[in-house]
């Protein structure tokens, strides 16, 4: 049993929710210590933080050993080459960022000090994490999880304390840098010492995993501007007041974003392994990680449009109340997570694929939130934004049943999801009967959320995990 939660994926899921959860309420703290000029700029130092590995596609080399371990012959060899892979390729931000870090410094608004910290950091970031993706991708999935959150941890706690202290966004991004720096040097430390790391170079398999690679980086660039074409469109349109109520209602809950990450870096290898030994056991892999995903999404998706309201009140303040419309949109998008849509083409080598829908999907995109933000709403704009994601998700599915020789109606675990879907619906109304009950809306929320976790959990989580809801 032990060994069973070790090597799954609620490791993943529950370790890095600790962490994920103070990094979700960070920046609402540092509001509160924080000038609003210092968040500005805090701000547009992970943003280009975020795109700057996308950029590069420094992190496809270190992704791909989910695709490696489930070859059976030089295995290692394959993940050591995948860290070359992307230390030459983190390289490339040093390389081009340092002599440009005057120009780039003016063009993002930063002191050419913080661009010099935003590049260090976003040089050492993903070759750092290759020691927890290894570990995960290995099944050492608690292991794996814990290096990732120790490190995530000291950033947050880093971050609060000097904000206390000193109150210098300067030194924050100082900090970071630091904090990445030494997860990079132990990385490099315990990956040579367990046989992932070695800096002997073998071009033919260098060559291999970049053509695996570069179709899934090329399609993560593509997707990381899709995901914020919307954002960038109307933040020249609004005015600044209206956008701040779009961007916060449009809030990102890192568990569900990671529960999403770890069901799927646990179904890669399986079905990587299953596709090569033509394991018929692949289509319950897939089937089982919908409903893993499931089971909490669905209740998510619920208790965010639900309480919405209080929600927004609770994390923004009342001058931020105009969120909550956008909040009730958003959270719909989070029923995509349900379908694993490019598992399948990753598991199977068919990454061009990806690409391919992620470049026919992007144009489109970006020309509905154009004509929607002209002639609608800003919330029809979100409206038009998440309809892509879902048709990018739908599109995968299509193409991994075809892929598979799979029936689409025979990947999805109904009668699980039904149970999760009736079970939300019976506790949001029994809620809404004792709203009147309480004096404020947030009151109201802080008891019943507990109690409608508590209940969930308690009547479903033993019959999903032993396979009790039988389709």
């Amino acid at each position: 049993m032990l060994n069973k939660i070790r090597e799954g994926h609620w490791p993943i899921f529950f370790l890095s929710s600790f962490s994920s959860i103070a990094n979700l309420f960070l920046p609402i703290i540092l509001t509160r210590i924080l000038l609003p000029e210092q968040i500005g700029t805090y701000k547009i130092f992970f943003l280009y933080f975020a795109a700057l590995p996308f950029i590069f596609f420094t992190g496809g080399p270190v992704h791909s050993v989910y695709y490696w371990v489930g070859k059976d012959e030089g295995k290692y060899q394959y993940l050591q080459q995948s860290y070359l892979l992307s230390l030459i390729l983190s390289s490339l931000i040093l390389l081009i960022g340092l002599p440009l870090i005057i120009p780039f410094s003016n063009y993002i608004e930063l002191p050419w000090q913080g661009t010099l910290f935003l590049l260090i950091a976003a040089f050492v970031s993903v070759p750092a994490s290759f020691y927890n993706e290894n570990n995960i991708a290995l099944g050492k999935t608690l292991k794996g999880s814990l290096y990732s959150v120790f490190f995530e941890t000291l950033k947050v706690i880093s971050f609060i304390t000097i904000a206390k202290l000193y109150q210098d966004i300067q030194l924050i991004f100082i900090s970071y840098a630091i904090v990445l720096s030494l997860k990079f040097f132990v990385t490099l430390y315990l990956g040579g010492k367990e046989n992932l790391i070695k800096f002997t170079v073998d071009k033919a398999k260098i060559k291999e995993i970049f053509n695996y690679c570069l179709p899934i980086s090329l399609a993560g660039l593509v997707t990381f501007f899709i995901d914020k074409i919307d954002q960038f469109v109307l933040a020249g349109q609004l005015a600044k007041d209206e956008f701040a109520f779009y961007s916060m209602g449009c809030l990102i809950i890192p568990p569900l974003y990671l529960l999403e990450m770890s069901v799927s870096k646990v179904l890669v290898p399986k079905l990587s392994k299953a596709h090569n030994e033509n394991d018929n056991n692949s289509i319950a892999y897939f089937k089982k990680a919908i409903s893993d995903v499931g089971f909490l999404i669905i209740p998510a998706v619920f208790g965010l449009f639900f309480f919405a309201k209080p929600i927004t009140r609770l994390l923004y303040t009342d001058q931020f109340i105009e969120s909550t419309i956008y909040l009730k949109i958003f959270a719909i998008s989070y029923l995509f997570f349900l379908i694993p849509y490019d598992a399948v083409p990753r598991a199977t080598g068919h990454t061009k694929w990806i690409f391919k829908l992620t470049l026919a999907i992007a144009p489109l995109s970006l020309l509905g939130v154009i004509l929607s933000s002209k002639f609608s709403t800003a919330q029809n704009v979100l409206i038009v934004a998440i309809t892509f994601k879902a048709i990018t998700r739908l599109s995968g599915l299509v193409y991994s049943c075809k892929l598979m020789n799979w029936k689409i109606i025979d990947t999805i675990p109904i009668k699980k999801l039904s149970v999760f879907t009736i079970f939300s619906l019976i506790l949001t109304f029994l809620c809404s009967l004792i709203e009147s009950k309480f004096e404020s809306d947030i009151n109201w929320f802080l008891f019943c959320a507990p109690i409608f976790a508590i209940l969930y959990l308690g009547a479903l989580y033993i019959p999903h995990k032993k396979g009790l809801l039988h389709e």
